[in-house]
């Protein structure tokens, strides 16, 4: 296991938009817990004979109460992990009580992971917690084989799609929130993501990137000559071959990736996931991409582009400043071209 697996697998937290909405519902899952494990979990067993789950439900709810004070005291990702230890020692119980109808309520556990945490931790936990069951079953139980391997196989298969379903629908759920903040603020003119908007998620992606060892890239272009279109042609010809610019650029990216309006006739392609040399290729299909929306005013107005990749030590002020240098090196050279710097 690498650095940045493992890094993911340990994330409580994230920065993300989502964590926001992660945190509301572990305050009222939390909340809700405290008030009814004494009662349905604790009172409710002893009074029908059910004493391993009565007992559970008394340490859950000490465990509850810690991870509020946790909670409290800003530390919200171990307060959750609290929470979920609380519920898996409540359903571990439930096997140790061997009332085997009411295992159903072992899909609680990946249901919880998966909207408390990230999606690669809720997947470790969720996995770990499925061991721990077929583990404490069979040490409790002693009865592998007829019926009851038959009845855990079917647990399994259960637990597996669940945890399968949970893992999906968190990575759908991640995606759509990374794509939708940065479809919150457009420029009006191009719709290009505006260059404010941008740099704000900036801040956020950067040190998410390097704490999972993603490569992130930068494109920087500038066209060349543009204003004379606006001179000859007029601004609303001028502004209307920027609208399809950005047009042509977006059927040619993937949907992770982010074009920015940065200045008047001067554009960023944000690729995340990708190295230098793999933005120096995106740049080279771009290149082609532009050139092709100009030729109809005979290939009077030409693209300069530079390209860049963080580096890990990188802020956000050092890799536009290598990028800026790139962009100017291809303009000082003759323009019409593309160069890189690492």
């Amino acid at each position: 296991m690498n650095r940045a697996t493992f890094n993911k697998i340990c994330c409580l937290t994230d920065s993300s938009d989502l964590e926001g909405l992660r945190q509301a519902i572990f305050y009222y899952v939390l909340v809700a817990a405290i008030v009814t494990v004494p009662v349905f979990g604790g009172l409710r067993n002893f009074m029908f004979g059910k004493y391993a789950i009565a007992k559970a439900s008394l340490i859950a709810e000490l465990i509850l109460i810690l991870s509020f004070i946790v909670y409290k005291k800003g530390k919200c990702g171990y307060a959750k992990l609290l929470l979920l230890s609380a519920v898996g020692l409540l359903l571990l119980s439930v096997v140790c009580q061997g009332i085997q109808f009411m295992y159903m309520w072992m899909a609680l556990f990946p249901a919880l992971s998966f909207i408390l945490f990230p999606s690669e931790t809720a997947l470790f936990l969720s996995i770990f917690f499925g061991i721990a069951v077929f583990v404490v079953d069979y040490l409790v139980h002693r009865r592998i084989g007829g019926r009851e391997l038959y009845f855990l196989q079917e647990m399994l298969i259960f637990y597996v799609f669940m945890v399968a379903g949970g893992f999906l629908y968190a990575k759908v759920m991640e995606r759509q929130q990374f794509l939708l903040k940065w479809l919150t603020s457009k420029d009006e003119l191009t719709g290009a993501v505006s260059r404010s908007r941008f740099l704000e998620n900036l801040e956020k992606e950067i040190p998410r990137a390097k704490r999972y060892d993603v490569p992130l890239s930068f494109i920087m272009f500038d066209l060349d000559n543009f204003r004379e279109i606006n001179k000859t042609l007029g601004y609303e010809v001028g502004n209307s071959f920027l609208r399809q610019v950005v047009r042509a650029i977006e059927r040619n990216i993937r949907s992770a990736d982010v074009i920015v309006r940065w200045g008047d006739d001067e554009f960023v392609v944000f690729a995340p996931h990708t190295d230098i040399f793999g933005a120096i290729k995106l740049a080279n299909k771009l290149k082609g991409v532009i050139d092709s929306v100009f030729s109809k005013v005979g290939g009077k107005i030409t693209v300069s582009m530079g390209v860049t990749s963080m580096k890990k030590e990188d802020t956000v002020e050092e890799v536009f400043r290598r990028l800026d240098e790139a962009l100017y090196l291809a303009k000082n050279r003759g323009g019409n071209r593309i160069e890189s710097l690492e």
